[in-house]
């Protein structure tokens, strides 16, 4: 998901001038080494996006590239959990969704979420980071939520205030912007709080069982983002690049240097099969196809490997326990809403 956040990045860079070579230039002149694991941890990641981040910091000199960026994220063009979001009950039940895949969006973050006397606050940390970097993601991550959390209440009053641990900027008008009269700056600390009826407050979208369908598929993205080296998640990571032409298990078991018995010995010490694991991704790709996509169900079945529409209707209806055509209705409704709120 962090990958929508790099391309809305460059988006804001190239309107700025800077041009996608001038990047990518400067981030690989920062970057590390990759790790040598059979797959991208998400330590990898981080550190790609970290570059790339750092590299647009010092291209720009802007300071509020993070306001800008966050101001710029999109609920629906993230995906699948841009439709969690959207299916959820409350706004505490999105927040919750927020940490819950924190790994998933930004990486090199720490996102959470504490209870206080009559508030709830989201404290974002990444001391690890050098502190233009870590304020970069601040500011990112604050702005997005203030503009998703307006497009999933539409007109119901949200009370936040955010607090801000550096001065204030010479022209500060485009943060009372996004946050209105509730930024304050010389602060103590640097937390975002809503009070206690503001994180109750209904969403419009709400859908309880697609809920539970895009949630369900969120979780099968936090193996592919895991920083562990587990077996299992190299496998992944081996379908997943392999596209429509899924390996079978010898295939995957000598692109991770082993023998197809000891890869079926370890998936079995980790508690799962190889079967479980291709339907796994394949679930995942097929939600992404039909939601994001236009494509016919017939389409979807052939991209995902099936030689016919009824055997993929009646895997995806195992799979997930909807059919193909009514997740990307529910799909298509929650789009439409979300675009008509932004509007309003």
């Amino acid at each position: 998901m962090h990958f929508y956040y790099q391309s809305t990045l460059l988006e804001i860079l190239i309107e700025l001038g800077v041009s996608e070579s001038q990047l990518l230039a400067k981030a690989v002149s920062r970057s590390r080494p990759l790790s040598k694991a059979a797959s991208v941890t998400t330590a990898d990641l981080a550190a790609q996006m970290d570059s790339m981040c750092s590299a647009a910091l010092e291209l720009t000199h802007d300071r509020q590239l993070g306001l800008k960026l966050g101001s710029r994220i999109d609920i629906a063009s993230q995906g699948i959990f841009g439709y969690a979001l959207l299916s959820s009950s409350t706004i505490g039940d999105a927040l919750k969704l927020l940490v819950r895949y924190n790994r998933a969006i930004l990486p090199s973050i720490r996102i959470e979420l504490i209870p206080n006397a009559g508030s709830f606050e989201i404290s974002v940390r990444a001391p690890q980071l050098p502190y233009e970097l870590e304020r970069f993601y601040c500011e990112i991550l604050y702005a997005a939520i203030i503009k998703s959390g307006s497009i999933l209440v539409g007109k119901q009053l949200i009370r936040f205030k955010l607090e801000l641990d550096y001065d204030a900027p010479y022209d500060s008008a485009s943060y009372h912007r996004v946050f209105g009269s509730s930024v304050h700056f010389n602060c103590e600390r640097r937390v975002l709080s809503f009070d206690t009826p503001s994180i109750r407050t209904a969403i419009s979208t709400a859908n309880p069982v697609a809920q539970e369908i895009f949630r369900r598929e969120c979780d099968r993205l936090l193996p592919f983002e895991n920083t562990g080296g587990s077996v299992s998640e190299r496998v992944q990571q081996v379908l997943l690049k392999s596209g429509s032409g899924f390996p079978n298990s010898s295939a995957v078991a000598k692109k991770l240097n082993i023998s197809e018995s000891t890869l079926q010995r370890r998936l079995s010490k980790e508690g799962c099969r190889f079967q479980q694991l291709l339907d796994q991704v394949r679930s995942r790709l097929a939600s992404e196809y039909l939601i994001t996509t236009t494509l016919p169900v017939s389409e979807v079945a052939y991209l995902l490997g099936f030689s016919d529409a009824a055997n993929f209707r009646r895997s995806f209806k195992r799979w997930t326990n909807t059919t193909p055509s009514a997740l990307r209705q529910e799909g298509m409704r929650l789009s439409a809403s979300a675009l008509q709120t932004s509007f309003v």
